[in-house]
């Protein structure tokens, strides 16, 4: 009675497990679920692998068949030899390690048809699908897509050197008072910066007053013009008309509005010609200097609109234009420079801080490729295109600007096209090893 009953409940769990076994939708083109390590094990759904532990990966339906007669052949022919699936150049008479990564070899059997088909072109491959999941391949399609690049950079606020000057002394003498005593002060035009006495403009003032008390409309041109030449302002050569006498003390006025960035000169100090007393720039506009890269420079044009934020100032953003696109790249960094004229009437930005700068681009609608799908072999440029049915072929193509990790395709890929995104350096290496290699590839005629 008791093995009876045993087996009344046995029958009964084997009936509620083939009821939990209903088959499942394969979504996304999924055949079936198998091991990498033991490929004769096949599941509807995704679990551990019941003789290694390993998580099962996909076979596709339209890479079924291939499996399958893979599978096929192992349980009729002979081996013919053993064989690493990531180096197939290992070939063992006895199973064992791969003796160059240590993975268990693998057999291949005497009608493995691993060789390439004549009718084919040159340079298709023909990859299993084990070994497609033992390298992990991955795919991405040809497809057009709206590419917006944005050109994020690092730059740094400079004055505009249009707008700059120096309070130059052009005569021998003495600073008898100094009006702007500081740095950082703005100052406007006509506003005294320094008083002078140099007695080379006193004698100039008298050469000057003697003209024109004699009425020599000439000589007396000439005199102002040397006073004038000499550093001395309109409105001091005023004072000397009105008064009628020379002034002993000289005061050197502001030549603009601006902002003192450096001052040399002291009170009781001697100057002489060429001496440097001030040094203004004028910070209503003001330039951000921003380095880009030379793969960058199809992004980059003068009068482009750019968007910036800076380090003092991470809540506001600013709006600026590119002025000037250097002509040199620095041998160096292999950057160019690029002149970004901004506002800045209300003297909030400062000179040398740092800024984050965005270019901001519109190419509109373009047929893309990857960039993990491009693979540069020095003198072409290269993607493995999947051809179905495990086949994959080297194809030349000749891409534009790299924008957002897509490449603009120009010629060689059409729309819809499949190709090999991760495993493209396992296949190129297959391709040598074969006696094909990617220089193969036939040149693509424009």
């Amino acid at each position: 009675m008791k093995y009876i009953l045993f087996s009344i409940v046995f029958l009964f769990m084997i009936g509620i497990t083939g009821c939990g076994s209903d088959d499942h939708d394969h979504d996304d083109g999924i055949a079936y679920w198998t091991c990498p390590m033991h490929p004769e094990v096949k599941e509807s759904e995704q679990t551990p692998c019941p003789l290694c532990g390993m998580d099962l990966t996909p076979v596709r339906e339209d890479d079924a068949d291939d499996h399958d007669h893979d599978q096929a052949g192992t349980r009729e022919a002979e081996i013919e030899y053993w064989t690493c699936p990531m180096h197939p150049e290992i070939q063992e008479d006895e199973p064992g390690s791969c003796p160059i990564c240590g993975m268990d070899l693998t057999p291949i059997y005497a009608d493995h048809d691993d060789h390439e088909d004549p009718d084919e072109p040159r340079g298709r491959l023909r990859i299993t699908p084990t070994q497609q999941q033992i390298i992990g391949m991955t795919y991405d399609t040809v497809k057009t897509r709206h590419l917006q690049p944005t050109i994020r950079t690092v730059g740094r606020i400079k004055s505009d050197e249009r707008r700059e000057a120096e309070l130059t002394v052009r005569v021998d003498g003495w600073v008898e008072k100094t009006h702007v005593n500081e740095t950082g002060v703005t100052v406007g035009r006509g506003q005294p910066l320094v008083t002078l006495y140099s007695p080379d403009l006193v004698s100039s003032q008298e050469d000057y007053l003697v003209a024109l008390n004699r009425g020599n409309q000439n000589l007396a041109k000439r005199a102002s013009e040397r006073l004038r030449l000499l550093g001395m302002p309109a409105s001091e050569i005023e004072r000397v008309e009105q008064k009628g006498e020379a002034l002993l003390e000289v005061t050197l006025t502001a030549p603009f509005n601006g902002t003192v960035i450096k001052k040399n000169v002291r009170d009781g100090m001697q100057v002489m010609p060429g001496m440097v007393l001030y040094e203004i720039a004028d910070l209503s506009t003001v330039w951000l200097m921003a380095d880009i890269y030379e793969d960058d420079l199809p992004f980059v044009s003068e009068g482009q609109q750019v968007e910036f934020t800076l380090q003092g100032n991470p809540g506001n953003s600013y709006d600026g234009r590119v002025a000037f696109i250097h002509p040199t790249i620095d041998p160096m960094t292999r950057t160019l420079p690029v002149r970004i004229e901004v506002s800045n009437s209300n003297q909030a930005i400062k000179l040398d801080q740092y800024g984050w700068v965005s270019f901001l681009n519109d190419l509109g609608d373009r047929l893309t490729v990857h960039k993990d799908a491009v693979l540069k072999t020095g003198r072409r440029t290269v993607v493995f295109k999947e051809q179905g049915r495990g086949r994959f072929e080297p194809v030349e193509v000749h891409l534009g600007p790299l924008a957002e990790n897509y490449y603009e395709v120009l010629h060689g890929l059409e729309d819809g096209d499949r190709v090999v995104t991760s495993g493209r350096f396992w296949l190129d290496a297959e391709s040598r090893l074969r006696g094909v290699g990617t220089e193969a590839v036939p040149v693509h005629e424009h």
